[in-house]
């Protein structure tokens, strides 16, 4: 097995899951190697971020909660945090079109890793199945993913 292949793309698929599969048929590496490692690699950031994800929360509430006080104590106009971008809304047509196996299944894949298992979170994450589905997700697309990228090489 070529060790620094795995890693290269164990690390990049951490960050971009949708192109760390590209690299496995340039290192030599058998189909299956390339998978783990990008499926692996994923996996990791996900759990990282999904998991992460409800103390990052917690803070930003406390956060917000604190400036609004502060701010309506100074007499001023609290900052409202709810504006409406683009971003957002994709996000919310995605969740309301597809549902709950939309969001954990090619969220990570459309967005990056971190912020898909992190949007998963957000939304599912009182669910106790959403991490599997996320998990399932990255399975099937980085089975695919690494599919058409041996196609092409």
């Amino acid at each position: 097995m070529n060790w620094v292949g795995f890693w290269s793309i164990y690390f990049l698929a951490m960050i971009k899951f949708m192109v760390s599969s590209l690299p496995g048929p340039g290192f030599q590496m058998a189909f299956h190697h390339t998978w783990m490692a990008s499926v692996f690699g994923a996996a990791t950031a996900s759990a990282i971020f999904y998991f992460g994800s409800e103390l990052v929360l917690r803070i930003s509430q406390r956060k917000r909660a604190n400036k609004r006080a502060a701010a309506i104590a100074a007499g001023k106009e609290p900052i409202n945090y709810y504006k409406v971008t683009r971003t957002k809304k994709i996000i919310v047509q995605i969740k309301r079109r597809f549902g709950f196996y939309g969001i954990t299944l090619f969220a990570p894949l459309l967005f990056s890793v971190p912020i898909g298992s992190f949007v998963a979170a957000k939304f599912y994450g009182k669910e106790s199945t959403t991490f599997l589905f996320v998990l399932i997700g990255l399975a099937l697309n980085g089975l695919l993913l690494t599919a058409i990228a041996y196609a092409i090489y």
